[in-house]
């Protein structure tokens, strides 16, 4: 079954940009000003007045603070006739904070407190209106087309009130980056946002929340253990930096600054500006892989896998940028850039009969000639499928998908054993220049591979219940030379791999 679009008047040409546990994310044009926007549809219902309220007070302030340079833009906050809340924001194609926690794209400290103070002034300009954000966590600070980073979510943590059960709590927060108070089901308060900054920041630094594992999700028993364990100290961190982030990790909301004390704190360390600070200003995605080149794609979009994005800071290097960013968004014809589907299609593909597939197919199918010979990672199934393609003979996830207009589709290829949210399941050879998604889902032959039907006949029969998301990926940075598409399934995020079947 394919996911439906809201319906909110003003809106149209809706798609799907992200999926994670409880919400879905979509692109859509705003008719009066002509314009995308981004809107986040959570998937809780809103049953309950005093909830209501709650998440349309506290969107609607964070709207009238939009001004604030460290704030998204929310343009609009509702509740859908089924309940369902949803925020309509400014359009971020930069992706958010998530993409520099890998090791390899790791930001100086520098960079790491200014984005500190920012967003500290944010929540402290929130807080004086007695707004809290509930929520501080690198996935929601975004990264804007100019590069900056902005707060986002305003009113949907909210959604998780003091009447809520402990364990859909702790499903529904982040407790990685969450304050220790509000897993002990005490009270929200204005410091416990702080606490979720400097979580943030310690994991900028780090790589990894402060009192984390290494490996694996604990769970809520092992994290309240946890925080109980001193954080420890980075040792290749400033101690004044360090120590402040110690101070605002405080277990007790008194022993920590406020938002505005922390910010000004930040701000006064003498970290001192390096060459290497010069160059690691943030770029926005698209910006990074126009500059960049084709090569060099994944790593300007700053994959969870590897590759540390380019970044610009001198004010003549930032025209260039935008000049570059100015034509992919009026081009669309850079082939590097990777997105999710452009919404021409369902989500899921519509059911195609396999006595269908092999009808439009020849009585005896040709494999794939030597110049789209079998990728490395899969194994030759056009007999089985009845058309030249390819299985995975290796498990193959993917996080997030990239998404900017019409552009072909980025995928961030990740271990399948951590968070990912979809998979390959199978994929076909290429034997045209894939120049927008648009015209890669509209080839007979992706339309043909990348269905449900398809997928069905690789899952057992307990997976076959889910309503899988299908998407097409065109040929990936990663790939060489090698001229084919991959069909990927997902339905928010999952720690392990979906087994699947060789066709029969």
């Amino acid at each position: 079954m394919a996911i439906t679009p809201p319906q909110i008047p003003g809106l149209t040409d809706w798609r799907p940009l992200a999926r994670g546990g409880f919400a879905t994310v979509w692109e859509a044009r705003q008719e009066t000003l002509d314009r995308l926007v981004a809107v986040k549809v959570d998937q809780r219902r809103l049953d309950v007045e005093a909830e209501r309220r709650r998440f349309l007070r506290e969107a609607g302030a964070a709207g009238r603070m939009s001004a604030h340079p460290g704030i998204i833009t929310v343009h609009d906050a509702g509740i859908l006739s089924d309940d369902r809340p949803y925020l309509v924001m400014d359009l971020c194609p930069g992706g958010s904070l998530t993409r520099y926690l890998a090791a390899d794209a790791r930001l100086t400290p520098t960079r790491v407190r200014d984005i500190g103070v920012r967003i500290a002034d944010a929540l402290a300009a929130t807080h004086a209106r007695g707004v809290l954000h509930r929520d501080v966590k690198p996935a929601n600070i975004l990264i804007d087309s100019y590069g900056n980073v902005g707060l986002a979510d305003f009113g949907l943590a909210a959604i998780a009130g003091p009447e809520t059960p402990p364990k859909e709590a702790f499903e529904v927060l982040t407790p990685a980056y969450t304050a220790p108070e509000i897993l002990h089901r005490r009270p929200p308060s204005a410091t416990g946002d702080v606490y979720s900054l400097a979580a943030t920041l310690y994991a900028l630094l780090s790589g990894r929340p402060p009192r984390w594992p290494a490996e694996g999700t604990p769970t809520l028993v092992e994290v309240l253990e946890r925080q109980q364990q001193p954080v420890e100290p980075l040792s290749t961190i400033d101690p004044a930096f360090m120590q402040l982030l110690l101070e605002a990790l405080a277990l007790e909301p008194a022993g920590r600054p406020d938002a505005a004390e922390f910010g000004r704190r930040l701000a006064a360390l003498p970290l001192g500006e390096t060459a290497e600070d010069r160059d690691d200003a943030l770029v926005p995605a698209e910006a990074a892989a126009a500059e960049a080149g084709p090569r060099k794609a994944a790593v300007a979009i700053g994959s969870a896998a590897g590759g540390r994005s380019r970044r610009v800071s001198d004010p003549r290097r930032r025209g260039l940028v935008a000049a570059l960013l100015a034509l992919v968004l009026v081009a669309v014809l850079v082939g590097t850039l990777v997105v999710i589907n452009r919404g021409r299609q369902s989500v899921v593909a519509d059911p195609v009969p396999a006595s269908t597939a092999a009808s439009t197919a020849s009585s005896s199918p040709t494999p794939p000639s030597d110049v789209a010979a079998v990728p490395l990672g899969f194994s030759d199934c056009s007999t089985a499928l009845g058309q030249p393609s390819y299985c995975s003979a290796e498990r193959e996830c993917w996080t997030s998908v990239i998404s900017v207009f019409d552009t072909p589709r980025l995928g961030n290829l990740v271990d399948c054993d951590k968070n990912h949210v979809y998979q390959t399941f199978v994929a076909g050879p290429l034997d045209f220049d894939v120049r927008t998604q648009s015209s890669l889902e509209a080839d007979a032959e992706v339309k043909q591979l990348c269905s449900s039907s398809v997928l069905k006949r690789m899952l057992d029969k307990e997976a076959r219940k889910t309503d899988w998301e299908i998407l097409s990926l065109p040929p990936q940075p990663n790939d060489g030379d090698a001229r084919f598409f991959r069909c990927i399934f997902g339905r928010g995020e999952r720690l392990s791999p979906v087994d699947l079947q060789q066709p029969g």
